[in-house]
């Protein structure tokens, strides 16, 4: 007679789990489709509905820290996806804008990620989605209130 088990219910290590897994998958399905990372498509995505941001804007809305997302602007401007502005009332501040290619890959990377979170969702009714939703956004605010 087998020993019945609980369920496993560590969190953190199933989200970890996940979350390892599915960047690489991400990684290279976007590879594959647009000839970019899940980062610079973060980037992309992040600039089309927040175009001429600044890098601390940027990082904060992409969930990297600041040299993080220098060095990446840099590696996606010298590729011609972004390029750097002036801005802020004496100039000083930079801010970062899409190229035209930009767009064109944005849209590309768009099309990506529909088809790869169609895949993802696959097999969950719409509650279970709201479900997963409500926790994915939840979860960091709870960590958050212990503080």
């Amino acid at each position: 007679m087998a020993i019945a088990r609980p369920i496993d219910r560590r969190l953190f290590f199933w989200f970890d789990r996940a979350h390892t897994l599915l960047s690489k998958r991400a990684d290279a399905h976007l590879s594959i489709n647009s000839g970019l990372s899940t980062s610079q498509a973060s980037v992309l995505i992040y600039l089309g509905f927040h175009d001429q941001c600044g890098l601390s804007d940027l990082a904060e809305g992409i969930g990297r820290n600041n040299p993080a997302v220098t060095g990446l602007v840099n590696r996606m401007e010298k590729d011609g996806l972004v390029t750097r502005i002036h801005g802020g009332l004496d100039g000083r501040r930079r801010k970062v804008k899409l190229t035209d290619l930009g767009w064109k890959k944005r849209e590309q990377v768009q099309e990506d990620f529909r088809i790869f979170n169609e895949r993802l969702a696959k097999g969950l009714t719409q509650t279970e989605m709201d479900a997963v939703l409500k926790f994915l956004t939840l979860a960091p605010d709870n960590l958050d209130a212990e503080r």
